[in-house]
């Protein structure tokens, strides 16, 4: 074997996983992405729940001093129109921002959830096209090498029309 064909091979080989190497790093670095869209995933869940929590305390202090009025004015909650209607409204704001809340941190949820797949779909794709380009390298090389091993033909099969060779 002489220093060109040996340097052929070598070529071949370095390219090849090279390649490879290319398409394990794309997967790993799509699944590091996705773990931190997922702790993303998670702080934004906890984010959601704190909020949630400062709102409920915010709500019971305010019924908490409309208590208190109605005590230190002598009034009834239970008869006292005005201050249920108070009350009544609290509630009311309360499940609204409450809902709205939801729907929020759902949206963001589903919105993280899909950068995640498709993170982790591009990385998968990435890591084909790697592996498709270093399968390229190898018949790149195998025809490189046939040229410098003195083949000047090679023959196609299964055509149906016999075989026929073509010069390269």
């Amino acid at each position: 074997m002489g220093l060109p064909i040996a340097l052929a091979v070598a070529s071949t080989a370095v390219g090849f996983f090279g390649s490879m190497s290319a398409a394990r790093a794309a997967k790993r670095q799509a699944a590091l992405q996705a773990r931190m869209i997922k702790q993303e995933k998670q702080r934004a869940a906890l984010r959601a729940l704190q909020e949630h929590n400062a709102r409920l305390t915010g709500y019971k202090s305010a019924l908490g001093t409309n208590i208190a009025i109605a005590g230190v004015s002598g009034r009834a909650i239970s008869q006292d129109r005005s201050l249920k209607a108070i009350q009544n409204r609290f509630k009311k704001e309360m499940a609204t921002e409450t809902d709205r809340s939801f729907l929020q941190n759902l949206s963001e949820q589903a919105k993280l959830s899909a950068q995640q797949t498709m993170v982790l779909e591009k990385g998968r794709n990435l890591s084909k096209a790697y592996q498709y380009q270093a399968f390229g390298t190898l018949f790149s090389g195998a025809m490189q090498t046939s040229r410098l091993m003195g083949t000047s033909t090679i023959p196609v099969r299964g055509t149906g029309l016999g075989t026929q060779s073509y010069i390269t």
